[in-house]
């Protein structure tokens, strides 16, 4: 029988020798020397750098936003009323409709304002009897809406029954007050002089007796029975707005319900066809040139095509003002702009330097040019090798070239090229 301490020390040798192997291969297996550390320390080989091909315009492009307005737009000015509060009680023509002279435009705490044409603003409400070169305008106005008018210059009879007639066509009722009491006839008065067009008789009528039939027979100082005070007629200038010239379309007008200030009593007007105007920043009207194509986007989705019309000069800064940041270029569409997108803010996409309209797009750095001036890119085969494909350089733009192949087919959007 074997003795117990000899089978003890024997199992521990074991281990010993067990361990020591192990311990012997892991140290084996994580040692390296110093060229494997280098060698691990090395980058890769280089792997070949590759673009895709794709097809389209190669050019410059700049943004910009357009707004689209008539050909000639002006805002005219309502004036307040006599009221403490001028509140807008209708709208006669909405935007986008054709306003006609002599039209009411608005209604202003019921009160109508009649769309005029005259070259300047009325400054005074206009009565009867009124004379100067407003009365004059206004009087051009009404006679070229039909209405006769007498004399021009002053406010007569004519004058005020023409204003009569042009308020029942447009369903209102002038407006009157009463004569002063200094221009009213009191017996023993001369009559006044008669205005312009009225005709008189200078000799009194008669019953045939040579005696005024009028007068008391009887030896008795007769009695005159007092006359209604008279009325004139006046026209207030809140109830008046002058643009150069009519017909015109309406842009904007106050809403119902607004009460007028000096900042929203305004009216656009706008003449011609439909415009667009880019905004671009001033910063970029160098490189800008007359006749340079563009696109509109449109609020419903269509894009029109365009040119840009006079490029303006940069403005200057004036008195205590800054020079303005941005200007209106003006832009010329191949066909008419829809009335729809009036008001509108479009997106204008301005081709600032076109290389290609169409064609294939690389790298430039894939295109290699040999000594014989032959240019040529490396197109990527199936097998991952690279095939020497010769094209012709259209252009160059911001790293881009554009790229015919000169055999057909010999190079598509959607193959990879190598970049040097």
């Amino acid at each position: 029988m074997i003795p117990r301490r000899r089978v003890v020390v024997g199992a521990v040798v074991t281990v010993l020798l067990v361990g020591g192997l192990v311990g012997g291969w892991f140290a084996a297996a994580s040692f390296q020397s110093p060229a494997q550390v280098a060698a691990n320390a090395a980058p890769p080989p280089p792997g070949d750098i590759v673009a895709t091909v794709t097809f389209g315009a190669l050019s410059e492009q700049i943004t910009a936003r357009s707004d689209v307005v008539r050909e000639s737009a002006a805002s005219v000015q309502v004036a307040a009323g006599s009221g403490d509060q001028s509140v807008v009680t209708a709208v006669g023509v909405p935007a986008g409709s054709e306003l006609r002279a002599g039209a009411v435009v608005l209604e202003v705490s019921g009160r109508p304002v009649i769309a005029t044409t005259g070259a300047f603003p009325y400054y005074r409400d206009l009565v009867e009897g009124a004379t100067g070169p407003d009365v004059e305008q206004l009087q051009r106005f009404l006679r070229d809406l039909g209405y006769r008018v007498g004399g021009l210059g002053e406010f007569g009879p004519q004058t005020a029954q023409a204003v009569r007639a042009l308020y029942k066509d447009i369903g209102y009722e002038p407006t009157t007050r009463e004569a002063p009491a200094d221009e009213l006839q009191t017996p023993g008065q001369n009559a006044p002089a008669p205005s312009t067009g009225d005709a008189v008789s200078e000799v009194a009528p008669t019953d045939g007796t040579g005696t005024d039939p009028a007068a008391p027979v009887d030896g008795t100082t007769g009695s005159v029975a007092p006359a209604a005070p008279a009325q004139l007629v006046v026209v207030p200038r809140g109830e008046l707005v002058v643009t150069g010239s009519l017909p015109a379309v309406v842009g904007t007008t106050p809403d119902v319900g607004d009460v007028l200030t000096a900042e929203n009593a305004t009216i656009t007007l706008g003449q011609g066809a439909v415009v667009a105007q880019a905004k671009v920043a001033v910063s970029v009207l160098p490189v800008l040139g007359e006749g340079m194509t563009a696109t509109l986007s449109g609020p419903d989705g269509t894009v029109l095509d365009a040119t840009l019309g006079a490029i303006p000069a940069p403005p200057t800064a004036t008195g205590d003002e800054a020079a303005p940041v941005e200007v209106g270029v003006p832009l010329v569409a191949a066909q008419p702009i829809d009335s729809t997108w009036l008001g509108a803010n479009v997106l204008t996409t301005i081709t600032v330097s076109a290389v290609a309209d169409e064609a294939l797009r690389v790298p430039a750095r894939a295109v290699a040019v040999h000594s014989d001036g032959t240019a040529v890119v490396q197109r990527r085969q199936p097998d991952g090798s690279f095939r020497e494909v010769e094209v012709r350089e259209l252009g160059r733009l911001g790293g881009t070239s554009a790229v015919e192949p000169v055999t057909a087919d010999a190079l598509s959007a959607g193959d990879e090229v190598k970049v040097e």
